[in-house]
């Protein structure tokens, strides 16, 4: 959900042109995304194209699951992250359109048990606040709340009020997931519904996204599911088990396919006119998409801002306004664009993460619209690719062990129950071969191995392949007990593990 960046790199590289071409070369595209397929070893992709309220560009390339056969189509549904955000926005929208909330209500009104590190900030948070990235919160926090872990949405937000800011209320940006939770819960309440039967109902239903799902079971009942990709410590790419997220649905883990998104997409471009009939007043559509808070690029880029909206990035370039979002999960990554004044959208759909390859399609697409045929970003996009990968599969591990030291205790004196007030229990284990294990006791993803690796510190090999194996180091007082353990773990995901304080339980 945090591969949200735009065009953070792309706008000084591709909108210097003033002229727009306002059209995409269909009859090439398809060539272009055959060697895009190769080039970036890509299992699956869908591809959706909108303009002037009709679908002229919707098919799908590659397998549902690498080495396999069934083939992606239209309508298989991919992950599309990060852009679930926008649809949690809209059924607010609904409501305030129904005049059962207002934007600017707080928080409290319909959630008494929102608490957040600060009093203030929870006495004076809004649902505009919610939307908007202004918390005061660090990027992404509280991942740890919601990654593989079996917390409802109710449980995530009572557990907000551990998480300690790093900036002012409404001082700066900072992206969010969890917020978006608390948005949907404000959905339930009001409306007497889940969010999942709201967003259904009200949005998914009437534009005929048939094949969209938000509950992870209707997902995986989808016999037309790409299934999600990684690289594994051999650096091949294997199909994984994708986590629920039934309880980060609201922020990102909306299912949808190239065709229902491309429906989606003639709805917001229309001011929500959908078919005729009309989902939602054109002033919600305007409000979604009217710059809340302003996030700067540097002097480097044409422009020196971009601004979020309502679940939307909102970048004017040359009196043009672009809007978008994209969207990543373990093993799926999407890109939606829409070029409002031209009424012209598409969204990209891939299920692997760790090439670049829906922000180079994207690329591709927005070259074609501004009439920019001097770059050559594709080929350094693939020389990039092509070295990153090399680099990754030559490079050896740089950390060594430590040889001849010994820990300060008996290995079995590490283990026992330790816990983050915030998260809850983490267990240290002993097993008969004399080895020490690591469980999160809410996230079955972290379970693994502990290796000595350094006096008091033990190097961590997690069990699931998408882990990335990390340090743990035991903590002291003068009396040699132990406190607790910090954890030397690169993030994950949206997963900061340098919010957690872990202490040992003294019973």
């Amino acid at each position: 959900m945090k591969n949200r960046t735009l065009f953070l790199t792309i706008i000084g590289s591709f909108f210097f042109s003033n002229l727009f071409a306002q059209k995409i070369q269909l009859d090439s595209l398809d060539i272009q995304i055959h060697e895009l397929i190769k080039d970036f070893e890509i299992p699956g992709l869908s591809i959706g194209i909108v303009r002037n309220d009709s679908i002229i560009f919707s098919k799908g390339y590659g397998n549902l699951e690498v080495h396999e056969k069934s083939k992606v189509n239209e309508h298989t549904i991919f992950g599309i992250g990060s852009i679930s955000k926008s649809f949690t926005a809209l059924t607010l929208g609904i409501l305030v359109d129904e005049g059962k909330i207002n934007w600017d209500d707080k928080v409290l009104k319909y959630l008494p048990y929102f608490e957040l590190y600060d009093p203030y900030v929870t006495n004076n948070f809004t649902i505009r606040d919610l939307l908007t990235h202004r918390s005061g919160l660090k990027d992404v926090s509280g991942g740890t709340l919601w990654y593989h872990s079996d917390f409802s949405r109710v449980e995530i937000i009572k557990k907000l009020k551990h998480l300690q800011p790093i900036s002012g209320f409404r001082e700066k940006p900072a992206y969010q997931n969890v917020m978006y939770v608390v948005a949907s819960e404000i959905v339930k309440e009001v409306s007497g519904m889940s969010w999942d039967k709201f967003v259904k109902t009200k949005v998914f239903d009437k534009l005929k996204m048939n094949n969209s799902v938000s509950i992870s079971a209707e997902r995986e009942s989808n016999k037309n599911l790409a299934k999600p990709h990684i690289w594994n410590e051999a650096y091949e790419k294997v199909a994984i088990i994708q986590e629920k997220g039934d309880n980060l649905a609201p922020g990102g883990f909306i299912y949808s396919s190239a065709t229902d998104m491309s429906n989606y997409m003639r709805l917001m471009l229309n001011d929500g006119l959908f078919n005729s009939d009309t989902i939602v007043n054109p002033k919600i559509i305007k409000e979604i998409f009217t710059p809340q808070i302003i996030y700067p690029l540097g002097g480097r880029y044409s422009n020196e801002f971009t601004s979020y909206g309502f679940g939307w990035w909102l970048t004017p370039i040359n009196g043009h306004k672009i809007i978008e979002h994209s969207g990543g999960i373990d093993g799926m990554q999407a890109q939606l664009v829409m070029i409002k004044d031209l009424n012209i959208g598409f969204i990209i759909l891939a299920n692997e993460t760790e090439e670049p390859s829906t922000f180079v399609l994207k690329t591709i697409l927005l070259e074609q619209l501004i009439d920019n045929k001097s770059s050559d970003f594709y080929s350094r996009a693939k020389t990039w690719r092509d070295n990153n990968v090399k680099k990754k599969k030559e490079a050896p591990n740089k950390v060594s062990k430590t040889e001849n030291t010994m820990p300060s205790l008996l290995i079995k004196a590490y283990s026992g129950k330790y816990t983050d007030k915030m998260y809850g229990d983490i267990l240290i284990d002993y097993n008969e071969n004399n080895e020490l294990e690591i469980s999160f006791t809410h996230s079955q993803v972290f379970k693994g191995k502990l290796e000595h690796w350094h006096f008091d510190t033990f190097k961590i090999d997690w069990l699931d392949v998408r882990v990335p194996d990390g340090f743990l180091t035991f903590n002291f007082n003068s009396k040699r007990e132990i406190l607790g353990f910090s954890l030397d773990q690169e993030n994950l995901l949206d997963v900061d593990f340098g919010e957690l304080n872990i202490l040992k339980n003294k019973n």
